[in-house]
C-alpha cells in the first residue's frame, strides 16, 4: 500500500507526503505521520469495516499495547481535523469491531501540494479519468499482486483482508491535456478494465486464504463471570464455573443440543470450586471442592446423569490451585495435593481402577526450585505437560515423561501461564499466557517448537473436546484504575477515578514529602514505574525495564522508590531502588531470591520484606548498603511497616494485625491489635497516627473501615461490590486531602467460547 498517494475526502485533500490535510481555502493542518497512515489505510479499505487489530498490525507492527492507545488517539485527531470541513463524521466507529470510512476516497496523482499541482487547475472530471487510466498499468497490477500477498501473509493470524476497490500504488503521470492520448485511453479503457478484473480474481484466488480469520462462537452469555470450560468428549455439553456476582460460585452444565435452555446447576453450596474434567467415557466429572470454614478439601467424582457425588481423595486446604486432569484411558486422575514431608503442594496421581489406592506424588517433593501448577496428559498418555512457576515473574511449560520424569522446557520467557490443552491428534499445544494483566493465546507446534499468536486478547484456559477436537476457551478481560474515596464529606461518597484509561494502573503509594503518587501502569506493554500528582495529572514514566514491576513504595524522605521486579537471566525476584533525584536504578543486595512487598525501615536504611524459602515465610529487615538480612517475625509474617525505630506492625498468614518490639528478638511475643476475625486482609491497610484504615470482607462484599486505637472501635466507611476493588490493592491515606487511595477493578467479564482456527483441525 502506497502511503504517498494523495486523495480527497469530500472537500479535504489528504497530502500523504506532507502528513497534512488541506482544505479548500488553502489552509493546511499538519498531523503526525501515524495519523495519516491510519487515514490512508482506511481509505484503501473503503467501504470495508477495518478491525482495530488489523490497523494495529499494519500501522504499529502488531504492538497492541502501544497501538491500542495510539489508534484511539489517532482517530480522535483525524475526526477533529476532518470535521472542520465536513459536516458529518468521516470515520465511523463500529462498536467492538473497528472503524469504517464513511466518505468514498478519490485517489489522485502523487503531488506535493494540491494548490501548486498542474492537475489542480484541471476540471475534476478530467482528473478522475486520468486516474482511472493510470491505475490500469501492468506495473500497477504487479505491484498490487505483491502488495496483497505481503498483506495477506502479515495478517494471517489477525484478520482476513478484503480486496481493495482501487489500486494502492502511484502510477507514472500521464498528461491528460493531450486529446489524442485521452482518446486512445478511452478506446482501450474497457479492455484494460477487463484485464484488471481478471488479474484481481487470480490474485484473490491465489493469495487470500478462505479461512484465515478464526471463527468464534459464544457458548455462554450469562451475567457475571463464566470460568474454566470443560467440554464433554463430544463437545455437546460444557461444564463451567459461574460466578453470578451475587455470591453463587458453583458448577453449571450447558447442553448445546438445547441452546434455548438455561445452564443447569450441578453443585450447590458455598464450597470453593475450580477446574473440572470429564472422564473420556463421558460418564463422570471430577473436580476439587474446598471449604476452609468446615476444614475439608475433597476430590469429587460426580456421575453426571444422576448427580451422585463421591469423594475419592483428600486435597490440601492451603493454596488456591484446583487444577485436575484424567489420563486418556480413564485409569489415572491427576490433581493438586499435599502431604508431608513435601515442601509444597504438587501433582498427585490416583488409580481410579483401585478404590483402595492412595494418591502418589508425581511432582518433585523437596528443594525443587519451582512449583508445579497446571498439568495436562498427552493424548497417548505417555507424558504430561506441566506449567512450572519459579516465582511470580517466571512460569513456563515443560513436557515431562511420566515413566522417567525427564523434562523438556517448551516455552520460554513467559510470566504467567493461564491454561493449556493438547490437540487430540495434531501434536500441538494451545496455551495462554498473561503479561501485565493482558492475556493472549498461542498455538505451539511441538514438532518444531514454533508458536503462532491467536488474534483475540483475553484468551485463556483452553480445552478440547476429545472426540471432535473442537476448541473451547474462556475470554476474560480485566482492567484496573486508581481511585480515591473522600472521607471529609458529610454525605457518603463513592470512589472517584484518579487515573482511569483503557490500560491498567495499580499499586498506588503517596509521598507526603513530594506530594506525588508512585504506581505501575501497563501502557507500554509492561508494568513500568510511573509517578503523578494526587489528582492524576503530570504523569511521568520512570523506568524502561520491559518487565513486570510491582508494589512501588516511597521512602519516608521522598527521594527513593522501592519496588519488586525480576532480574534478567536469574530465576529470582529482587527489590529495586529508584532514586528520583539522580534517576539511578539499583538492586538491593539480598541473599534471598523470593521477596514480597517492600516497605522501609523507620530511618530509610533498610527494606522490610517477606522472604520465601523452603522452610518458612517471614518478614526480614534487609540492610540496603550491606545486604545483611535479619529475621524480624516468627509467625508467618507477610507485610509490615515500622512505626518507630523498634516497633513493627504487620500481618501474618493467619490475618489479624499485630505489633512486635524488635528489641525482643526471637524470644519476644507479638501482641494483637485487631483480631483475625475482624482483620481479614493481608495487604489492604494503612496506619495513621490515631488508627488504621483497612478493608474487610463481609458477606460477599468489601467494607472499607477504620479502627480507632484509643476507642478500640471499628467504624465502617463504605460498602463496595467485591468485584469493584482489586484484591491485591494497598490502601493509602492522603492526610491533606482526607482521602483513601486504592486500586479499583472494572467488573471482570468472562464468557465461554469456541474457536475454529485453520491451524487446528477438527474431525
Amino acid at each position: 500500500m502506497s502511503t504517498n498517494q494523495t486523495f480527497k475526502l469530500g472537500s479535504c485533500h489528504v497530502l500523504t507526503v506532507e502528513n497534512a490535510i488541506q482544505y479548500d481555502n488553502g489552509e493546511k493542518a499538519s498531523l503526525q505521520p501515524k495519523f495519516i497512515e491510519v487515514l490512508t489505510y482506511l481509505a484503501h479499505q473503503y467501504p470495508r469495516v477495518v478491525p482495530r487489530e488489523e490497523l494495529i498490525e499494519n500501522i504499529w507492527v502488531g504492538n497492541e499495547y502501544v497501538g491500542e492507545k495510539a489508534l484511539t488517539n489517532a482517530i480522535w485527531h483525524l475526526r477533529k481535523k476532518l470535521k472542520q470541513a465536513l459536516n458529518d463524521d468521516a470515520i465511523e466507529t463500529i462498536r467492538k469491531v473497528g472503524y469504517r470510512l464513511n466518505i468514498e476516497p478519490d485517489f489522485l496523482t502523487e503531488v506535493t501540494s494540491v494548490k501548486n499541482s498542474p492537475a489542480a487547475s484541471e476540471p475534476p472530471e478530467e482528473r478522475v479519468k486520468e486516474t482511472a487510466v493510470q491505475e490500469q498499468t501492468p506495473q500497477a497490477i504487479n505491484d498490487a499482486d505483491s502488495s496483497r500477498q505481503n498483506m495477506t501473509e502479515k495478517t494471517a493470524d489477525e484478520s482476513e483482508l478484503q480486496p481493495e476497490v482501487k489500486e494502492t500504488h502511484s502510477p507514472k503521470k500521464v498528461v491528460s491535456s493531450s486529446r489524442s492520448n485521452l482518446t486512445i485511453a478511452l478506446i482501450y479503457l474497457p479492455f484494460v478494465i477487463a484485464t484488471v478484473i481478471l488479474a484481481y480474481l487470480l490474485i484473490t484466488r491465489e493469495n487470500t486464504p478462505t479461512h484465515q480469520v478464526p471463527e468464534i462462537n459464544a457458548i455462554t452469555k450469562l451475567p457475571g463471570v463464566e470460568l474454566f470450560a470443560s467440554p464433554s468428549p463430544s463437545g455437546q455439553k460444557v461444564v463451567f464455573k459461574w460466578n453470578d456476582g451475587q455470591g453463587i460460585r458453583n458448577l453449571f452444565i450447558k447442553d448445546r443440543n438445547n441452546p434455548d435452555l438455561p445452564p443447569k446447576q450441578l453443585t450447590f453450596g458455598k464450597d470453593h470450586l475450580g477446574h473440572s474434567v470429564w472422564s473420556n467415557s463421558g460418564e463422570y466429572l471430577y473436580f476439587a471442592k474446598k471449604n476452609r470454614s468446615k476444614n475439608y478439601c475433597e476430590i469429587i467424582e460426580l456421575k453426571v446423569n444422576t448427580g451422585q457425588e463421591k469423594a475419592i481423595a483428600q486435597c490440601p486446604l492451603k493454596g488456591g490451585y484446583y487444577y485436575i486432569d484424567i489420563s486418556p484411558d480413564d485409569k489415572t486422575l491427576a490433581f493438586h495435593g499435599y502431604a508431608e514431608p513435601a515442601d509444597d503442594s504438587g501433582i498427585y496421581f490416583i488409580d481410579l481402577a483401585d478404590a483402595a489406592s492412595k494418591p502418589v506424588r508425581f511432582s518433585c517433593s523437596n528443594n525443587c526450585g519451582y512449583r508445579d501448577r497446571d498439568f495436562k496428559f498427552s493424548p497417548d498418555g505417555k507424558s504430561i505437560a506441566v506449567s512450572r512457576r519459579v516465582n511470580r515473574f517466571d512460569e513456563n511449560i515443560y513436557l515431562v515423561d511420566i515413566k522417567t520424569k525427564q523434562a523438556q522446557q517448551i516455552t520460554k520467557g513467559e510470566e504467567d501461564i493461564v491454561g493449556f490443552a493438547w490437540h487430540p491428534t495434531d501434536n500441538k499445544l494451545v496455551y495462554a499466557a498473561q503479561r501485565a494483566d493482558v492475556r493472549r493465546g498461542y498455538i505451539l507446534d511441538l514438532a518444531t517448537l514454533t508458536t503462532t499468536k491467536l488474534p483475540h486478547v483475553g484468551f485463556s484456559y483452553p480445552a478440547f473436546a476429545t472426540e471432535t477436537a473442537e476448541l473451547f476457551y474462556q475470554q476474560r478481560s480485566e482492567k484496573y484504575s486508581l481511585v480515591n474515596l473522600t472521607l471529609s464529606s458529610a454525605i457518603a461518597s463513592m470512589p472517584f477515578p484518579v487515573i482511569h484509561s483503557e490500560f491498567s494502573h495499580q499499586y498506588p503509594h503517596y509521598s507526603p514529602e513530594t506530594k506525588q503518587l508512585a504506581y505501575v501502569s501497563n501502557e507500554s506493554g509492561y508494568y513500568e514505574l510511573w509517578i503523578a500528582d494526587p489528582d492524576g495529572h503530570n504523569r511521568q514514566q520512570l523506568t524502561q525495564l520491559k518487565q513486570t514491576i510491582r508494589y512501588p513504595r516511597w521512602n519516608h524522605a521522598g527521594d527513593k522508590i522501592a519496588f519488586l521486579a525480576p532480574v534478567y537471566g536469574e530465576k529470582a525476584d529482587k527489590i529495586y531502588l529508584y532514586d528520583v533525584n539522580t534517576k539511578a536504578l539499583s538492586i538491593v543486595k539480598s541473599e534471598h531470591d523470593a521477596h514480597n512487598r517492600p516497605t522501609w525501615s523507620f530511618d530509610d536504611t533498610a527494606i522490610i520484606s517477606a522472604v520465601y524459602n523452603n522452610e518458612f515465610t517471614d518478614l526480614y529487615k534487609i540492610d540496603i548498603e550491606s545486604g545483611e538480612s535479619t529475621r524480624i517475625s516468627f509467625d508467618g509474617g507477610r507485610f509490615g511497616t515500622m512505626v518507630d525505630a523498634n516497633t513493627l506492625v504487620y500481618t501474618n498468614e493467619h490475618y489479624g494485625l499485630w505489633r512486635r518490639d524488635l528489641r525482643d528478638g526471637e524470644q519476644g511475643t507479638s501482641m494483637p491489635i485487631i483480631s483475625t476475625k475482624e482483620f481479614n486482609t493481608t495487604y489492604s491497610w494503612d496506619l495513621v497516627d490515631t488508627g488504621v484504615y483497612f478493608r474487610q470482607r463481609q458477606n460477599g462484599q468489601y467494607v472499607l473501615a477504620y479502627f480507632d486505637f484509643l476507642l478500640k472501635d471499628i467504624s465502617p466507611i463504605v460498602r463496595l461490590p467485591i468485584n469493584s476493588v482489586s484484591r491485591a490493592t494497598p490502601l493509602n491515606y492522603i492526610e491533606e486531602n482526607e482521602q483513601l487511595l486504592f486500586t479499583a477493578s472494572d467488573a471482570p467479564q468472562s464468557n465461554i467460547k469456541t474457536m475454529k482456527h485453520p491451524l487446528l483441525h477438527e474431525y
